[in-house]
């Protein structure tokens, strides 16, 4: 059995900055800045044990050469398989990987949970490549073979769309956590606010369309204030926002980093 949850405490580096995370069964990072993924996977990797991490990465598998052969690939680097997750996710071993579907190559990436021990999934934000139809049919395999093995997923999210089936969720952006929500529905900080009206459902056949523009970060003070509403419309905020991060501040059990709820000197 896996020791849930899994604290992974001082991540820090070229852009991350002192960021712990707590990732009990499923969690989810929600941003867009791929800086932030890339070398908050990079850290994670350097704190556990890679035997015990497997990635699902943004982009499908696409080799020349047989499920069965990648299979054999996986429990040389992995360890010994477990035959009744492979049946449970049902690959067919004589396959050429070219010849799957992309949802066949997912599965066949999620079929490393089934060699060795693993304790944590990283789910990179595979989801803008997808169909509309296979994201949560892909998720819900993902949660449903993580009850089975028991190991925690993170998921990396651009945005709130599938955050309902995460009991962590932690709001990243500019190499620093803006928001950190348990169980939570109602996010406050700007950022957080902003990812979770990004998509609308628009038209008869419900097409999607993003409506807020973020960029790049900002490097001092707040990541987020060259794009926050708040900020245009409140002088004395744009002074501090621009020049100092904020500290923590509780709303709801949330923890919030954000001028809109800490005392201004």
């Amino acid at each position: 059995m896996s020791r849930l949850p899994l604290v992974i405490s001082n991540l820090h580096g070229n852009y991350i900055s002192n960021i712990d995370l707590e990732i009990n069964k499923i969690s989810c990072i929600v941003g867009n800045s791929g800086k932030d993924k890339d070398e908050i996977e990079e850290l994670i990797l350097r704190k556990i044990n890679c035997r015990y991490i497997r990635i699902i990465p943004k982009y499908r598998i696409n080799v020349p050469l047989s499920v069965s052969e990648v299979l054999s690939l996986y429990e040389k680097k992995f360890g010994k398989r477990n035959e009744f997750i492979l049946n449970f996710l049902g690959l067919d071993k004589k396959r050429k990987v070219t010849d799957l579907t992309e949802f066949e190559k997912f599965k066949l990436e999620l079929s490393q949970v089934a060699f060795g021990k693993t304790k944590l999934l990283l789910v990179e934000n595979f989801m803008e490549t997808f169909e509309e139809q296979l994201k949560s049919q892909a998720i819900k395999l993902i949660i449903k073979t993580a009850n089975l093995l028991d190991f925690a997923v993170l998921f990396f999210f651009s945005n709130m769309e599938f955050i309902d089936v995460c009991e962590r969720v932690y709001v990243i952006y500019g190499g620093k956590l803006l928001e950190y929500s348990i169980k939570s529905k109602e996010f406050y900080h700007p950022y957080s606010m902003t990812l979770k009206k990004s998509i609308l459902s628009i038209g008869k056949n419900n097409e999607r369309v993003e409506v807020s523009y973020v960029g790049e970060p900002s490097l001092r003070g707040c990541p987020f204030h060259d794009y926050c509403e708040f900020v245009k419309k409140d002088r004395k905020l744009f002074r501090i926002c621009v020049s100092l991060f904020p500290p923590r501040a509780i709303i709801n059990q949330n923890e919030v980093f954000c001028w809109l709820y800490s005392p201004r000197k």
